[in-house]
Formats: C-alpha cells, structure tokens, sequence
C-alpha cells in the first residue's frame, strides 16, 4: 500500500477540493482520501492523506490528473512546489505498541533479529475517530502548545476531518530518532501528570484508523513526476523500490 501525505499552509477554499477527494475515493485502488483542518486556531494547515492498493493504482490515477480531470488537487500540488506545501509518499506501514515499542503491525511477536537503521527526521501519522467534546478540543489545543516546545519538534499538529468531526489526523516531524525516543519517554513519565486525553474512541465513519512511522521523505512534482527534494538520493542507474 502507498501513503500519500500532502500539507498545505494557506488553503483558502476547501470545498471544490474536498469535492474531488470525493471523486477520488470511487477510483479503483483508492483505499482513502480525506481533508483535514489544523485544529490550531491561530493557523490555516490543512492536510490531505490518501492509501492506494500499490504503486500502479497511484501511477493511474496521476496520468488522470495530468489529464486534466482534478484540477484542484494539481493545484495543491503545484502550490507544494512553490513552498506553500510539503509532499511525502511512502510504502505504508501500519505500527501498534508491544512492550513500550512501536514496532509493525506483522511484526513477529518473538522480537525480531535484525535492528534496522535509523536515520534523518522521523515522520509519525495518526489517524483515529473520537467521541467529538469542547473539552477534547481544549485539552488538545494544549497538547500542541506544550509540546512544540520540546527540543527537537519540528512539526506538531492535530487536524480534524473537514467533513467528519472527531475524525483526527496527528501529524509530527522529530528531527531524528534519538529526539523521538526522548519525547516518548517523556510522555510516559509524565501520563499521570496529563491525565485523560479525552479522545474516547468511536467507530469511523470511513477512513482508516492507522498508526504510521516513516523515515521521513519528501518529494516535488517537477517534469510531470515525483522525486525526491534532496539530489543526493537521486538515482540514474537503480530503480529502487517504495520505502
């Protein structure tokens, strides 16, 4: 499955795109698309997410919009070139927490035997459903502040589906992997002095409830295709799979 995160700073009308999100949801191998709202008052971020079945049903869909058939998101994407925005792909990998680790969902519960390597900023996505409260949402907007000001957040924020409250999106960038271990260990420590975060969970409406960890990876649209931001992961002579 392919992960696609788009995260857009000055989004001015998200209805026209939250309608063609819709036609995107009927396209085979689309398993999700959905539109979120930062739930920072003081900020305009929206973040649109999708999963594809693979890499061919992502590759279809892209010759579409080149085509012309969602100008609306082309335009999303063209603003993440000019700065406005961030794009990531990935092979979507899906986590849940055994033994105080995040460790993958089909990861062998006798532990694994090789350790891979870590490197550059982490990239996390959380998407769940909750029991929608005032007090849910204050709890939250608190919860942002204090941890943008950990060493090493480089990006924090809670977003809510534009169309389905209580469907929450949790975006976040660590600078690397020794900073994310010590935000996660700060967060245990601290669980009792939190207290409740009053995200009750409830039953989606549609979507995924997903717990994703990346290496994180960006790319931009240029020549009609994607590559990476970063020329020294360019590569002429190996056509290296998703990662």
């Amino acid at each position: 499955m392919l992960r696609v995160l788009h995260t857009i700073h000055d989004l001015a009308e998200p209805e026209p795109l939250v309608i063609q999100l819709g036609a995107i949801r009927e396209i085979e191998g689309c398993d999700s698309a959905e539109l979120y709202k930062g739930l920072d008052p003081d900020e305009t971020f929206h973040a649109v997410t999708m999963t594809w079945e693979d890499e061919q049903s992502f590759d279809a869909f892209w010759a579409r919009v080149l085509d012309g058939e969602f100008p609306e998101y082309l335009r999303l994407v063209e603003g993440a070139a000019d700065e406005s925005g961030v794009t990531e792909l990935y092979r979507c990998e899906r986590f849940a927490l055994k033994n105080g680790a995040w460790q993958p969902e089909e990861a062998a519960e006798t532990g694994r035997a090789i350790m891979w390597p870590a490197r550059d900023q982490v990239r996390v996505i959380i998407q769940n459903a909750v029991q929608a409260s005032d007090a849910m949402y204050v709890k939250i907007r608190q919860e942002i502040i204090d941890t943008r000001r950990e060493v090493g957040c480089l990006s924090y924020t809670w977003c809510e589906n534009v169309e389905m409250p209580g469907h929450l999106l949790l975006e976040e960038v660590w600078a690397d992997q020794v900073v994310y271990d010590q935000h996660w260990a700060l967060r245990l420590h601290i669980a009792d002095f939190i207290g409740d975060n009053l995200r009750t969970p409830a039953t989606p409406q549609r979507g995924p409830l997903a717990r994703e960890f990346y290496r994180r990876q960006v790319f931009e649209h240029h020549y009609n295709r994607w590559q990476p931001t970063t020329a020294s992961e360019f590569s002429g002579t190996i056509v290296w799979p998703a990662s």
